[in-house]
């Protein structure tokens, strides 16, 4: 195993998929990237463009932040860090496949329950579209 990709999203359980990433990154010897996806703002079409691009940059800014977070956590500056726009799980299963990753790592749990409901589980939708193999960290 030589790259391994842990999607974050600024929950516990995201934090904890990304030490389980480390740890085995570290056992390994392979190169650990976070990543982080930003997603399509659900405004409605009413909504002027330049309402839009401030979200999306609102939302790069704070998965900017989350990503550096992660690696501060984890205490190691040879983390890589990438940040995509897009539904998550879809980009992150393509990025992993385009580049090679050989693991995504993602934790059972994201942001809040509520969340999950309305939008699913980019865990459960990765484990089912991914090509490269997913490890859930429960």
């Amino acid at each position: 195993m030589r790259k391994i990709l842990a999607a974050v999203d600024g929950s516990e359980p995201a934090l904890h998929a990304a030490r389980t990433a480390f740890e085995l990154a570290q056992a390994m010897g392979a190169r650990l990237t976070v990543v982080y996806a930003v997603p399509s703002p659900f405004l409605s079409i009413e909504v002027p463009p330049t309402v839009i691009d401030e979200v999306i940059k609102a939302e790069k800014a704070r998965g900017k932040t989350i990503l550096e977070g992660v690696v501060k956590a984890l205490g190691s500056d040879q983390i890589g860090q990438l940040e995509l726009e897009g539904p998550a799980a879809e980009v992150i299963a393509d990025v992993a496949e385009q580049q090679g990753y050989d693991l995504i790592v993602v934790g059972s749990r994201g942001r809040n329950a509520l969340a999950r409901i309305i939008l699913g589980s980019i865990a459960d939708r990765l484990v089912h579209i991914s090509k490269t193999p997913v490890l859930v960290v429960k």
